[in-house]
């Protein structure tokens, strides 16, 4: 009996051992979750901002003629924003792929750092057309990168301590194969002695 008892203390020992650095995985999934959704939330608030400057912008420089493209005619800053197909004035939207599996900090960095691209690439646009039209350009005091370079880190962090986690939970498996065929044979031994004597 005793033994019985010492072989269910060893496997939920083992069960904690291996349950453990998972539990810590996931919540680390949630931070980095949360994290990710704040930042793109921030970036849509940027993005409308920066639709309301172009807005009032074109207002009042939307008829000064400016270089859409390089070694072309000039237009006015309201046509040039017209060839764009309203891409400057109106929000960007992305669907997030992470939602395809929840514990997948890959696919939410990817989706923020994707958000974050086209965001500062329409602010680039954007911001050349109005230099060109003499406009004051968009400037924002709300910085994400910090948020951005911290979602990277800690992205990086879960993934090591995951591969890890994987490697620990290899190696504790191999370990408790071994010992049960151990355990297995000195049984089997044990038992052929007992019969001989």
């Amino acid at each position: 009996m005793s033994r019985i008892l010492m072989i269910i203390c060893l496997i939920a020992a083992g069960s904690v051992f291996l349950s453990w650095p998972g539990m810590a995985l996931d919540h680390e999934t949630d931070k980095i979750e949360e994290t990710a959704r704040e930042i793109r939330l921030r970036i849509s608030q940027l993005d409308q901002q920066l639709k309301e400057h172009l807005r009032k912008a074109l207002e009042e420089f939307g008829d000064r003629p400016v270089e859409c493209v390089p070694d072309q005619a000039r237009k006015s800053l309201s046509d040039c924003i017209r060839d764009e197909g309203n891409e400057l004035t109106e929000v960007t939207i992305t669907i997030a792929e992470s939602n395809k599996r929840d514990d997948d900090p890959l696919g939410d960095l990817s989706d923020t750092e994707e958000r974050f691209a086209l965001f500062i690439e329409k602010l680039n646009k954007t911001n050349d057309l109005l230099a060109g039209a003499g406009a004051t350009l968009y400037r924002s005091s709300l910085d994400i990168t910090p948020e951005m370079d911290q979602l990277r880190r800690n992205v990086i962090v879960y993934v090591e301590r995951k591969q890890t986690r994987d490697l620990r939970t290899k190696q504790a498996i191999l370990i408790a194969t071994v010992a049960i065929i151990l355990i297995a044979i000195f049984a089997l031994i044990f038992a052929v002695i007992r019969r001989i004597r």
